[in-house]
This record gives structure tokens, C-alpha cells and sequence, in this order.
């Protein structure tokens, strides 16, 4: 580890009690058989937080977050090259887009790529049939506990994935095995799908009727090494296995359920800053795409 505090937990400011590390016990890792050197696979910290003014007895969202390659969740938690929180600005642009939520972000392999482990998205526990559904629900019992609320209302909260990069491992086993079913009402891959195509395109089309793609990419058909190929093949394969499909290439001003949205973004050379600088036209896309989603709204109905 680079940097950082191995044990730390608890909120990363002594202002406020969001956003905060904890330690769970359905964290994606450490897992059964998965190694690595130097702690890759053994952080079983997540990252949690609650936007400001939330009040869970409104309509409240759950955002689950995948975090790529090279990634810790904090400066506090060390890595030497991005962070979640700092480097991506995720916290921020999740608390700027005016939404009632809950974000649970957890730590996958850390600070990794493929010079140091084979797999540096390796899915961990989420590879386990209801892994996902298991670690939320640990989640946000915390939350509930922290925010001195009932946790009914979690249980029942919709589910929103979003995914960089290396993280599309783990959202495929989240779609196909995760356990939260008719809870996901969306996805949002930035520059994330590299893989498992067939699992993005049999999710939606299987759950169309309740949940929304939206998936950015850079590269072309010149450029076999961004998520352009996979993802250009999710839209064929939707647009030939259901034709009544709405399948575009252009982001909708709202994120309504029924939409696949596969929008090229620009060039691979913006991969590594997607998160937080976005692509031309298209600043904090956390935010923005946030900012699409109806009905969760702080304060709103």
C-alpha cells in the first residue's frame, strides 16, 4: 500500500459523518481463492455515504458504484494512482445533482492492473449468486443504523448501477446474478463495457419494461481496445433480438425506462478521466446523467 492507513474507518472528515469507510462483512473482498500480493484482493471496506438533506422517509435511490482498474476509494485508504472520491469527484457530483440517495461504493482490487494481478476487475463475491443483494442489504442497515432510520424503507428503494472501466465484471454478475432483480431501474456504464455483452443485452431485454441503458463510449470500429466494439455490439444484438426496442445513440433528456442509450463519446485518450472531467460538451457526467433521473429529487414528491 501506498500511503494511507490500512485500518482506517470512519467518516474521511471530522466535520461531518458522510462520507465515511466501514468495513463489511459481504465487501466483494477478500474472497474465497482470489489472490493477489501486497493486500490486491484483501480490503473489505466500502465506501458509504448519504446526500445532504437526506431524508429517507421521501423517495430515495441507491447507487451502487464499480470502480475500475488502478482505484482505491480514498486518499485515507492510500493507492498511488486514482481515488473514488477524490480523483473521480464522485461524492461530489453525486451530492450536486439534487437527488434524495445513498451511495454504497466498494473497494474491489486495489490500486491494480493486469502488471500486477490477471484479473484487476475480478468480481469477488459478487460472483456468488445474490452477492450483490447480500452487501447492499449489510450496507444499508449501516446507513440505517448511522441515520437512526427505520431500515424498511431501504429494503424496498430502488437500485441504480453505475460502472467505469474494469468495473463491468462486476456489473455483469450484478445483472445476471445479483440478486436485486426488479430493484435495478437502470444502469449507466461509462466507458465500461468491455466485455459480457451478452449478459448487458439479455438484462435488458429482459427488464426493459422497468429499467433504462445508458451506456458512453470512446473509440471506434478503428479501435478494437476501447469498450466501442462490445458496446456497439449490445446495440445490434438489442436492436436484432427485439425490434421494438428504443435504441439510440444520443442521451434522452430523461432516463425513463424502455431507453438503450449507446453514445459514442469521443476518443479512448479521455478514458482515464471520464469519471470526473466527462467528454467535450459534457462536464461532471456523474452529475448530469444524475440529474436525468426522475422522481428522486431532494425535497420533491
Amino acid at each position: 500500500m501506498t500511503g494511507g492507513d490500512a485500518d482506517f474507518i470512519g467518516p474521511l472528515s471530522p466535520d461531518s459523518p458522510w462520507p465515511r469507510l466501514e468495513r463489511l462483512r459481504h465487501a466483494p473482498f477478500p474472497c474465497h481463492g482470489v489472490d493477489g500480493p501486497d493486500g490486491v484482493f484483501a480490503d473489505a471496506r466500502v465506501l458509504l455515504h448519504v446526500t445532504p438533506g437526506f431524508d429517507p422517509s421521501r423517495p430515495l435511490l441507491v447507487i451502487l458504484f464499480l470502480h475500475g482498474w488502478r482505484t482505491t476509494l480514498c486518499r485515507q485508504t492510500g493507492g498511488s494512482r486514482y481515488h473514488v472520491v477524490e480523483s473521480y469527484r464522485l461524492v461530489e457530483q453525486i451530492d450536486a445533482a439534487g437527488l434524495n440517495a445513498v451511495l454504497v461504493a466498494p473497494q474491489f482490487a486495489r490500486d491494480a492492473d493486469t502488471e500486477i494481478v490477471d484479473i484487476p476487475g475480478h468480481p469477488g463475491k459478487f460472483g456468488r449468486r445474490g452477492g450483490v443483494a447480500r452487501l447492499l442489504g449489510e450496507a444499508l442497515r449501516r446507513v440505517a443504523a448511522l441515520t437512526g432510520s427505520e431500515i424498511g424503507r431501504y429494503r424496498r428503494a430502488p437500485v441504480l448501477l453505475v460502472s467505469f472501466s474494469g468495473g463491468y465484471r462486476a456489473a455483469a454478475k450484478a445483472l445476471a446474478i445479483g440478486g436485486i432483480g426488479a430493484r435495478l431501474i437502470g444502469v449507466i456504464g461509462l466507458d465500461t463495457i468491455y466485455g459480457e455483452a451478452d449478459v448487458f443485452t439479455a438484462w435488458f431485454a429482459a427488464h426493459h419494461r422497468h429499467a433504462f441503458l445508458a451506456a458512453v463510449y470512446t473509440g471506434g470500429r478503428a479501435h478494437d481496445y476501447a469498450s466501442a466494439k462490445t458496446t456497439l455490439a449490445v446495440a445490434a444484438a438489442l436492436t436484432a433480438r427485439q425490434p421494438g426496442l428504443d435504441v439510440r445513440d444520443t442521451l434522452p433528456a430523461v432516463l425513463d425506462p424502455g431507453i438503450a442509450a449507446l453514445v459514442p463519446v469521443g476518443d479512448p485518450e479521455l478514458h482515464l478521466d471520464l469519471v470526473a472531467a466527462g467528454w467535450p460538451g459534457f462536464d461532471q457526467p456523474v452529475r448530469r446523467l444524475l440529474a436525468r433521473l426522475p422522481g428522486f429529487a431532494r425535497g420533491g414528491a
